[in-house]
Parts: C-alpha cells; sequence; structure tokens
C-alpha cells in the first residue's frame, strides 16, 4: 500500500519475525525493569495504547500513503509494541500473585485463550486479501488489531486494578 517494493515487505518481514521477536521481548523486560512504572502489566498496557495510535495513524495514511519509510517506520514500531509485550505476557500472573498451585491451569487457561486467534485470525485475512481490494483488507486488518488492541487495555485495566487492590488490602488489614 505505501509503493513498497516485494522485496522490500520481504525485508521488513525478516526484521520483524526474526530479529524482533528476538531482541524486542528483552526489550520489554528491561523497560519495565528501569522505568518509573515497574509493572509489566503496566507497560502492556502502555505498549498497547502506542500500537492503538500506530494502526490509527496506518489507517488513517493507508488510504493517502504519503512514504515508504512513514509505513515502514509504523510497521516496525508496531512489531516493537506487539514483540515487547510478548515478552512481558507471563509476568502478569506473578505480578496478580497467581498462587502457585494455580499457576499451571493459569498458564493454560491464559495460552488458549491467548492464541486462539491463531486458527481464525490468518484464513479471515488470507479472505480478505483473496477478494477484497487491497486498501479494505488493509482497513480491516488494521481495525481488527485496533479490537484485539482495545481489548488489551481493558483487560490491563481490569487486571491493574485487581493488583492495586490486592497490594491495598493488607496494609488496610494492619491499619485496623
Amino acid at each position: 500500500m505505501y509503493g513498497m517494493s516485494l522485496v522490500a515487505a520481504s525485508y521488513m518481514g525478516i526484521v520483524i519475525n526474526k530479529i524482533f521477536r528476538a531482541l524486542c521481548g528483552p526489550l520489554g523486560g528491561i523497560i519495565t525493569t528501569y522505568s518509573k512504572v515497574k509493572s509489566p502489566t503496566r507497560v502492556i498496557q502502555i505498549l498497547s495504547v502506542l500500537g492503538l495510535l500506530t494502526l490509527t495513524a496506518l489507517l488513517v495514511t493507508n488510504s493517502n500513503p504519503q512514504s515508504v519509510a512513514m509505513g515502514i517506520g509504523l510497521i516496525l514500531l508496531l512489531g516493537f509494541t506487539c514483540y515487547a509485550s510478548r515478552g512481558l505476557y507471563w509476568a502478569c500472573p506473578g505480578e496478580a500473585r497467581t498462587p502457585s498451585y494455580i499457576m499451571g491451569t493459569t498458564v493454560g487457561i491464559c495460552s488458549v485463550i491467548g492464541f486462539l486467534p491463531d486458527v481464525f485470525v490468518y484464513p479471515i485475512i488470507g479472505h480478505w486479501q483473496d477478494t477484497l481490494p487491497a486498501a479494505e483488507a488493509y482497513r480491516n486488518m488494521w481495525l481488527m488489531g485496533m479490537a484485539a488492541l482495545g481489548m488489551v487495555i481493558v483487560f490491563t485495566f481490569l487486571l491493574f486494578q485487581k493488583i492495586r487492590t490486592a497490594d491495598s488490602a493488607p496494609a488496610m488489614a494492619s491499619s485496623k
């Protein structure tokens, strides 16, 4: 959509799927450790907001692309937010103080829910790419991503509220 050649698009795929996948997860951990935030749940939420803004920019610029560099930058930023968040997934149950005796069940249920979209997202996107004009297919992909990130933002907000309530409960109990 941005006038990118097939070679450039393939190179982008390699960078995102190989290099970003290896580097951005640890970068998410470093951001959590050394930033003021210190909460993997909150960092995932912030990265999701950044991803949502990036998808909005992709959606707006998709209909009238100004430059290949802008498209590449936005897609790389989106890849960073995705893989940095993925590096923090399994820190959230620990932050939420999930008891060790149900940690396996928690991870199993989260894995089923989290990876279930892999079953249907690719066939849906493939159908869009096969049957719709390119601009409309990309618009649908960006909208689907925005909906998913919206859910991440809501659920991380709810989880962070629960964590904050649990953190304040011992303080309230000791003050009685």
